[in-house]
């Protein structure tokens, strides 16, 4: 799914993103490090060098979706919630079956807030589609640690070394 004008939708998409971090009142050095990652990972979804790293790592055969966030929704999400302190952020999702969408979904809300931060929701606005939120559950970080490693290592972070530091003790 090529759109026309597909860059400046994604660039547009994440001057939107990046707008939505002023929202959550983060401290100032939150708030640049959740900046910088954001413009990191919004930079690494349009790389076919981690498309592929990251799917193939999920078992995928197909790597490159036709728009450059699909795809990335849960890896980005619990990549920024443990760069970030996750104890601040709920991973959240809704399944497919309970909207119009051909897939399931995956977010974060920001704890402190409450409020909705969704790293890709522009994959699913470029054909219309509005996400309902508010049908969405808690999810676990659980599974697919593949993807994930893959996933952080292109975009240079390093998850265990995160989750093992002094950050979280």
């Amino acid at each position: 799914m090529k759109i026309p004008g597909h860059k400046a939708y994604y660039e547009q998409a994440t001057s939107n993103i990046l707008a939505r971090l002023k929202e959550l009142n983060l401290t100032p050095e939150k708030y640049k490090q959740a900046t910088e990652l954001v413009i990191k990972f919004r930079k690494a979804f349009t790389s076919d060098y981690v498309k592929k790293e990251t799917f193939e790592a999920a078992g995928e055969k197909v790597w490159n979706l036709g728009y450059d966030s699909i795809g990335f929704c849960r890896v980005a999400s619990i990549s920024f919630a443990i760069a970030m302190d996750f104890r601040e952020w709920q991973l959240m999702s809704i399944d497919r079956k309970q909207w119009s969408g051909d897939f399931s979904h995956h977010w974060l809300q920001h704890v402190p807030t409450g409020k909705v931060f969704d790293i890709t929701y522009d994959q699913f606005t470029v054909d219309g589609l509005s996400l309902p939120y508010h049908l969405g559950t808690k999810a676990r970080f659980g599974e697919s640690w593949g993807e994930i490693h893959a996933f952080a290592k292109c975009v240079g972070l390093n998850i265990r070394e995160i989750l093992q530091g002094d950050k979280y003790k």
